[in-house]
């Protein structure tokens, strides 16, 4: 019985110390993304200098309207998938739980004829 609860509890370490490495790289990407991103704006916003005539203050008025709401839904999608990979990542842990009361319940049945 101990060889395999101690097999099952090494395969679940091994897979949750996966998911929280998977949902720390997906949390760390999306803050490095949307950091790179505003930084890409502010860049466009400099480079752009003083604008002279109507069309190109209207034209760079779009386009950090434009900016401003393509980075907004992008951090309202990646929030979205870290929740969802918060929740798998809760899912998973609770079945490998009910996974290794499921071994440990077989392991000591099929020991139970040998103890007689």
């Amino acid at each position: 019985m101990d060889k395999g609860i101690e097999f099952f509890d090494a395969w679940a370490k091994s897979q949750k110390e996966f998911l929280e490495a998977s949902l720390k790289s997906q949390e760390e990407f999306r803050a490095h993304w949307l950091e790179s991103m505003k930084g890409m704006q502010e860049f466009f916003l400099k480079t752009a200098g003083p604008s002279e005539t109507p069309q190109s203050k209207e034209m760079l008025n779009f386009f950090n309207s434009w900016f401003s709401t393509m980075l907004k839904s992008s951090e309202i999608f990646s929030d979205e998938a870290v929740k969802i990979q918060k929740t798998w990542k809760t899912a998973l842990e609770h079945q490998m739980e009910m996974s290794r009361e499921l071994v440990k319940n077989f392991s000591n049945f099929f020991q139970q004829p040998e103890n007689k």
